[in-house]
């Protein structure tokens, strides 16, 4: 009897143990994966233009799942991640928007408003930055982890953000675009994108 209560315990010990260990790993893993995997220029997969996801792509979604726990959880404030960055060449970012990390899959921009310049950085071109015309004002089609049709009336910080992703899906990069001169009237630079 007394071994076999032994026995138990050290097997319910064992199972305590490993499931533990599995929920460290996993939890390690999904914050950690994402900040090693994000390439820098010039890595051949910024310049590509991402192919569409399908519904069924189930990696593609659990991979933005884990970059919007990532954003959620970053020290720095970052305003978006796209599947380029992460050398996925799959239409689909993240962006934060009134500090939730927003999921958009597939996205479609209408521009709304007018160009006005944006001082952008980029995680894929450490330490640069530079301004950017943007559009002022955009409306956003996309569709959600969950696969639900969602639009969004976006304007200026939050329409510059996604903008900048959605570049990243096209294989444009902010030095593309960057211009030559300082401009005189800027927006708040307090947050710089990405």
């Amino acid at each position: 009897m007394g071994n076999r209560v032994k026995a138990y315990k050290l097997f319910v010990c064992l199972i305590v143990f490993v499931v533990i260990t599995f929920l460290w790993i996993s939890d390690s893993l999904s914050g950690s994966t994402v900040k090693e995997r994000i390439v820098v220029a010039p890595h051949p997969v910024l310049r590509q233009k991402a192919a569409l996801i399908d519904r069924q792509d189930h990696e593609a979604i659990q991979l933005l799942i884990e970059m919007a726990d990532y954003l959620d959880d970053s020290v720095r404030p970052i305003a978006g991640i796209s599947l380029p960055q992460v050398a996925v060449s799959k239409r689909g970012f993240i962006v934060m928007i009134d500090e939730e990390a927003v999921i958009m899959i597939n996205p479609q921009i209408t521009k709304l408003g007018q160009d006005v310049p944006s001082l952008e950085g980029c995680l894929s071109l450490p330490g640069q930055y530079g301004y950017v015309n943007r559009n002022s004002s955009i409306l956003v089609e996309y569709h959600d982890e969950d696969w639900e049709k969602q639009t969004l009336r976006l304007e200026q910080l939050y329409a510059f953000a996604v903008q900048h992703e959605h570049d990243h899906l096209d294989g444009i990069l902010i030095t593309d675009k960057m211009l030559a001169d300082v401009p005189v009237s800027t927006r708040n630079s307090d947050i710089p994108l990405e």
